[in-house]
């Protein structure tokens, strides 16, 4: 019979020699336990959602809806009479083309378009595949609604690459749906009713000389590319 003094001496044998105070060793345990995960997991989840939150929270919002004063008709924003008229042919699937919508163009909407000093038309070139010209339909289906410019700022927002359903009819619907369009929107879509005019479109980009998106006409001038606030405004005050 061993005495409770041998007893504990074997306890400890077993148990093994314990680190030294303050090495990484005593800790490496700690990672493995069920309730660190789960933390770690919580910590995660709750980041991921602060992210997905932070990127909603920096989409655009529809410019013919919230900026006062901004008179939207069709494809066309601002006053007949304006001394200066900006055409902007572009693709919904073009990058340049949202970098130019969500930057210069934005930032003339709110200032020389709603001052009345110019007059914005937008074209669709729509040549980067099928999408391109569903969205380019469903925006012209927006306008029967008077909402072009809202779903045009829609699409761009919503863009993730070419072709890849991203804009597809369901999706084209349902942003209708997100941003209260009425249900003719979808008669519209599916019955094909823009189909010529989006074709019509890039044909009369063609006539002009279009061959990549955005391309500008500042009272005809031709500009290729997207231009900088500074650059635009260069071109409007020198078409004056």
């Amino acid at each position: 019979m061993s005495t409770r003094r041998e007893r504990r001496s074997r306890a400890r044998a077993s148990r093994g020699a314990q680190p030294a105070p303050g090495t990484r060793a005593a800790k490496g345990p700690l990672y493995r336990t069920p309730m660190f995960l789960g933390v770690t997991v919580l910590a995660v989840a709750l980041g991921l959602g602060l992210i997905v939150l932070g990127r909603a929270d920096t989409t655009p919002a529809p410019l013919s809806s919230s900026v006062p004063g901004l008179r939207a008709v069709g494809n066309t924003l601002g006053a007949e009479a304006a001394p200066v008229t900006v055409e902007v042919w572009s693709d919904y699937q073009c990058p340049y083309c949202r970098q130019f919508a969500e930057g210069a163009q934005r930032e003339l909407i709110r200032n020389e378009v709603v001052q009345g000093s110019v007059r914005l038309v937008h074209r669709d070139f729509a040549f980067l595949g099928a999408e391109s010209e569903l969205a380019a339909q469903a925006a012209d289906c927006a306008g029967e609604q008077d909402r072009y410019f809202d779903y045009h700022d829609k699409l761009f927002a919503e863009q993730k690459g070419e072709n890849r359903g991203t804009f597809s009819k369901d999706a084209l619907k349902r942003f209708a749906t997100q941003l209260g369009l009425a249900p003719s929107f979808n008669a519209c879509l599916d019955g094909g009713r823009h189909v010529a005019d989006v074709k019509a479109d890039r044909a009369a980009g063609d006539q002009k000389g279009v061959v990549s998106t955005p391309t500008l006409f500042v009272n005809g001038k031709k500009s290729v590319g997207a231009p900088s606030i500074t650059e635009l405004r260069r071109l409007i005050n020198a078409a004056r």
